[in-house]
């Protein structure tokens, strides 16, 4: 990597393991392995890789302009990639409480921001600091957020339900 990208680099991708690094420290009860932590971000590295080829895909087969498609398929792709992570953790009863359900929520959201992160980077090196600021701190907080958001009223609809398991 060329030194000029050397601080976007850091800008874009070190929040967002000091966010999931934050959230593994503040579980008290420490029932989260990081083996498992890590697992969960190479799942959601994986649903980036994974997203970026159905989306590539979905742009060649329907023909749809490419701003259309970043704005209302796309997200509902890569959320839906990142939630079926989720909702297998829970079916296999991987998950045990609701800070658990946020940790490992938190850590596939991580994965995908920080894959989106790098794409970016090899795509837009052009940019200046604060986009890489915005990107950094807003892929953590959102992709990261929002799938922890996901988990933990999952699994509380799976425990609801009385089996762990997600109904329709």
């Amino acid at each position: 990597m060329s030194t000029r990208l050397l601080l976007p680099a850091v800008v874009a991708l070190v929040p967002v393991g000091c966010f999931l690094a934050a959230l593994i420290l503040l579980d008290s009860y420490k029932l989260v392995k990081l083996r498992a932590v890590l697992a969960v971000v190479a799942g959601g590295a994986l649903a980036a890789a994974v997203g970026y080829q159905l989306n590539a895909w979905a742009l060649a087969a329907t023909g749809l302009d490419p701003t259309l498609h970043s704005r209302y398929f796309a997200p509902l792709l890569e959320e839906a990639l990142k939630a079926s992570i989720i909702i297998v953790l829970i079916r296999m009863h991987r998950i045990g409480f609701l800070v658990d359900a946020a940790i490992l929520g938190f850590g596939v959201g991580s994965g995908f921001a920080l894959v989106e992160n790098i794409y970016y980077l090899t795509q837009s090196s052009g940019l200046g600091l604060g986009t890489w600021i915005v990107r950094g701190f807003g892929t953590a907080v959102m992709h990261g957020g929002a799938t922890a958001f996901f988990a933990v009223i999952a699994l509380a609809q799976a425990e609801r339900s009385g089996n762990a398991r997600l109904h329709s």
